[in-house]
């Protein structure tokens, strides 16, 4: 229980990989603070966080809002007075009824272009910017990318959105290291959350793709104190068939 009495923050909580974050560093023992805008979600995940006897709090919130970031992360600071962990999960590359994928960059609405840069990197820095004045010696900071294998050819906004959360990555790390204060990125593949299964069947296959697990495993153990890395941003390939 390494994460007793400490406070994580996980956005993207509601499905996928931030919901299984949330629950693995529950059951490692933290408070868990978990955002999505989605509340019949989220509360789906708290349910399944507090079955295992886990401990957290929900705040549905619109990561597009950063008033109602800035409010939340008020609300946060005066209940705990700390943030050990923060992990940026949610970003955007589908509506409800079709990904952002195998599109030319004109061809997207500006609507569309800009939720996704909105929620995948102006929401991630505005949380840090909010968080870090009561982070301390030892906290980390996790940002959660993706693999570009076939380059930024179709998904351009996405693309974006996730390599200057890689970039934020870095320059953070390097402008916290004397405060001693990590942060890392991970990078998975293709992964089986209900989304890539709804919008890639043909590649959803398990075996061949990670599952959120694995990379919630992986955030956990970076978020340790056994872990000393900085400023590294960890790709994870998917598992091959044998």
């Amino acid at each position: 229980m390494e994460f007793k009495n400490k406070v994580v923050v996980v956005t993207g909580a509601s499905t996928g990989i931030g919901r299984a974050i949330a629950v693995e560093f529950a059951k490692a023992g933290a408070t868990v603070v978990i955002i999505s805008r989605n509340k019949d979600r989220l509360d789906q995940t708290l349910s399944l966080i507090r079955y295992t006897g886990g401990k957290a709090i929900a705040f549905p919130l619109d990561l597009r809002d950063t008033k109602a970031i800035s409010k939340m992360a008020i609300e946060v600071k005066h209940k705990f007075g700390k943030v050990n962990v923060l992990v940026n999960v949610a970003g955007i590359y589908h509506s409800e009824d079709k990904a952002y994928y195998n599109i030319a960059y004109p061809d997207y609405t500006l609507e569309e272009v800009m939720e996704t840069f909105e929620v995948g990197i102006t929401a991630p820095a505005v949380l840090c910017h909010e968080l870090l004045p009561v982070m301390q010696r030892g906290d980390k900071i996790i940002n959660i990318s993706g693999t570009f294998e076939n380059g930024a050819k179709g998904w351009l906004p996405y693309y974006i959105s996730k390599k200057a959360l890689e970039d934020m990555t870095i320059g953070l790390a390097d402008e916290l290291k004397e405060r001693q204060i990590q942060v890392n990125c991970i990078s998975p593949s293709d992964t089986l959350t209900e989304s890539y299964k709804k919008f890639f069947p043909e590649y959803a296959k398990e075996g061949s793709c990670l599952v959120p697990e694995d990379i919630a495993r992986l955030a956990v153990s970076m978020a340790s104190s056994k872990n000393h890395d900085n400023g590294k941003i960890v790709v994870i390939k998917k598992k091959r068939h044998s």
